[in-house]
């Protein structure tokens, strides 16, 4: 004997319920992934909800109050769960009125004896967040386009049947109701019920994994003081991209370093380390390229700018942070850097000849004293 709707809706809602735990289990080791506490959130109230309705053990005009009211909000905190994935703001007045403003027109019809006008309703409201859930994942689509990709379809298919369900309440016009509906419509939300949470809740899983390996790679390639690239991150990027003709290539060295180590401390250096990181990333052209090579050495590559211009950056730089303040419970003191510039020609075969003269450019601005720049051939500051 076939299983009947209901008691596939009661099934879906036991099974939102292992996968919501399930969920937030995984969000328990990694808590970056916000999306996976609100999804969690959400499917733990929709499964709650769920078994409210269709276990009917309570009157069904206060069942369908209680239980839809309930999903209502579980739905509002998977459409949460999608806002955190697309990275955009959350307006939480604007969230809490959506779901007190849906939650109400939902209510009002059953009380008045009208539960075909709320049970449309609440369809009518789930179909829009789910929609709206999966206009939020296909923003980031390219971060990983199979489990995003199948997360908007389930999302969508799931929305459709749930406005199904709408539609043909109003075209029956099955306005007063006293038991769960039933059409085709249901049979089919039922089964995308099932196999939405089953295949979202598989699929936020392995978009977690996917992220995390992405984390690691990540971190392997960082900087974790500065977030600029690494040496090893530097160097797959050259193989990537060599340098060409025109290109450039800048050292900097900051002066003193030890001895801000030794007089302020070790929290102190790294403070003036991330302070110029953030100088270079303020000051320099589109599309060059920094990275943290050891100690308080750095390097930036510029491609295709003309030398006075690759002057002027590396002489604004230094300028910018020869004005920056550091205060401390010692007192407030101001550092320099020393560069050297080396530019890539024709007959240059790698990056390692081009650094190897910019570091001996850097090594004659250091023997000048601080605060200088040098170029291959001559002194600049």
């Amino acid at each position: 004997m076939g299983l009947d709707p209901n008691t596939l809706f009661f099934a879906a809602g036991l099974c939102s319920l292992a996968i919501a735990l399930t969920i937030l289990s995984v969000w328990n080791q990694n808590p970056m992934d916000r999306f996976l506490l609100w999804g969690g959130l959400g499917m733990i109230l929709l499964g709650v909800g769920t078994g409210l309705y269709y276990s009917e053990i309570f009157p069904f005009a206060f069942a369908s109050v209680l239980a839809l009211g309930i999903d209502t909000i579980g739905f509002v905190f998977v459409f949460v769960g999608a806002r955190q994935i697309s990275h955009r703001p959350v307006s939480w007045p604007g969230l809490v009125g959506l779901a007190i403003i849906l939650v109400t027109a939902m209510s009002v019809p059953i009380i008045l004896g009208f539960a075909g006008i709320g049970v449309a309703v609440f369809n009518l409201s789930a179909a829009l967040l789910l929609l709206l859930s999966a206009g939020e994942y296909s923003v980031v689509y390219r971060e990983a386009p199979v489990q995003i990709g199948g997360i908007v379809s389930l999302y969508t298919l799931t929305g459709v049947s749930f406005l199904l369900c709408c539609g043909v309440i109003l075209l029956e016009q099955q306005w007063v109701m006293t038991a769960i509906p039933s059409s085709w419509a249901e049979d089919l939300n039922a089964v995308m019920a099932i196999v939405g949470i089953t295949g979202i809740g598989a699929l936020s899983l392995s978009l977690t994994q996917s992220r995390i390996a992405r984390r690691h790679a990540d971190e392997a390639r960082t900087d974790s003081l500065t977030g600029l690239l690494n040496r090893r991150a530097l160097y797959d990027n050259l193989a990537a991209a060599p340098m060409n003709a025109g290109d450039c290539i800048i050292v900097f060295d900051l002066d003193g370093f030890k001895s801000i180590n030794d007089n302020y401390g070790h929290t102190v250096g790294d403070q003036v380390l991330h302070a110029f990181s953030d100088i270079l990333r303020a000051n320099a052209v589109t599309g060059a390229s920094f990275a943290r090579i050891g100690g308080e050495e750095f390097v930036m590559i510029q491609r295709g700018v003309p030398k006075e211009q690759a002057l002027a950056t590396v002489e604004k730089i230094c300028t910018a942070l020869s004005t920056h303040s550091f205060i401390t419970p010692q007192g407030q003191f101001f550092t320099t850097t020393s560069a050297g510039i080396a530019f890539c020609t024709v007959a240059d075969r790698d990056f390692d000849t081009v650094f190897r003269r910019a570091d001996a450019a850097l090594y004659r601005a250091k023997d000048m004293g601080r605060n200088n720049i040098c170029t291959e051939l001559q002194i600049v500051a």
